[in-house]
């Protein structure tokens, strides 16, 4: 198989925050890399860093330039570098997004740790549609090590549980609740300014439930920030959260276990699920980085991903080509992975296969 990174895209260091925040909005992107006037990567951008450096810091986005809210000399990852070192550092530093370029330092693309987890998924639900024997195995390891499951067990789980279980030290997955235990809810009413909805959603790093009257009512998050909000240039001290959140959002049980969320995210591509009681009180929000470390953090995850390495994909036929952006030597040194990790045996899968 063949790394499929998102293609970049890209913005200039005189660039202003909106400038960026409306290109991303119009390509339904998450994160720009920034170039520098000399062609070489000098920072990268999320949805995120717009909510905790503009938003929550009350700064104008027409006004203020991208230098001041990016992550300058971001962690890069070659396309020749060790794969499971490349996701470690996804994981061990709750990163989203991380930069890969090729052997000569041109940036072919950002690596999304949830595209990684969502493409190791679909890669075992083809396996187990090619092996019946394989799901049946499956199913009996489940039933051993988890229980005998019951009608919420969904086929991910069947086969997630026995790998998942192994790599976690034989312990059952664990549930949302323990996840979400003794952490705070971020939680604003319909009427909280877009303002006082940053600045709680900066702090606490997460999505913002907007609940009304003890029942979940809309969700708010940094991506909606970023292309409702500011894109549109909204004046965030005088408009309120219910405006721009979506509406109604599923939820899930805080007894569903971490790998059922992987199957519920997976379906739907969400980065975020509510959690909620049957009662509807809410229990609080978990995203897909919260459940990629939660369980096991980045040693756990490597039998799945080294696991889904190794098998083929019929489908990845397309390559991404290099995007015509000089090296800038001095950061991708500084900061690839490869410079932090000596590169091991040639056995080791390399980037290219994930």
């Amino acid at each position: 198989s063949k790394l499929r990174p998102k293609k970049p895209l890209i913005s200039n260091i005189n660039d202003n925050v909106l400038m960026v925040s409306r290109m991303l909005a119009n390509k339904r992107g998450s994160a720009s890399l920034i170039i520098g006037v000399n062609g070489g990567l000098e920072g990268i951008i999320t949805d995120t860093d717009v909510t905790r450096r503009l938003v929550a810091k009350d700064l104008e986005a027409a006004t203020t330039n991208v230098a001041s809210v990016m992550t300058a000399n971001p962690t890069v990852v070659s396309m020749d570098d060790p794969a499971m070192d490349a996701l470690s550092t996804m994981v061990e530093n709750h990163f989203r997004h991380l930069p890969v370029v090729d052997s000569n330092g041109a940036v072919v693309g950002v690596l999304d740790i949830a595209k990684c987890l969502n493409d190791a998924i679909s890669k075992l639900e083809k396996a187990e549609e090619k092996s019946s024997s394989a799901a049946e195995d499956a199913v009996k390891q489940m039933a051993s090590l988890q229980g005998a499951g019951g009608n919420q067990a969904a086929m991910l789980t069947q086969l997630l549980g026995p790998l998942m279980a192994q790599a976690f030290g034989n312990k059952s997955s664990p549930t949302l609740r323990s996840l979400l235990a003794g952490k705070p809810a971020t939680i604003v009413s319909p009427t909280t300014t877009i303002y006082e909805t940053a600045v709680i959603m900066a702090e606490a790093r997460k999505a913002a439930l907007v609940v009304e009257n003890g029942t979940l009512v809309g969700i708010f998050g940094f991506k909606d920030m970023m292309t409702r909000a500011v894109a549109k240039e909204l004046p965030t001290h005088f408009s309120n959260v219910d405006k721009v959140m979506t509406p109604n959002p599923e939820s899930v049980s805080p007894d569903m276990t971490v790998v059922e969320a992987l199957q519920v995210m997976h379906d739907n591509k969400f980065l975020n699920l509510p959690v909620c009681e049957a009662d509807g009180r809410v229990c609080g929000l978990v995203g897909v980085m919260d459940l990629i470390y939660g369980c096991g953090g980045a040693e756990g995850w490597r039998s799945l991903f080294d696991t889904t390495m190794g098998m083929s994909n019929d489908e990845d036929t397309a390559s991404v080509g290099s995007h015509s952006l000089k090296s800038s030597t001095k950061s991708i040194s500084r900061n690839s992975v490869s410079s932090k990790k000596s590169i091991q045996s040639k056995t080791q899968k390399p980037v290219s296969k994930l």
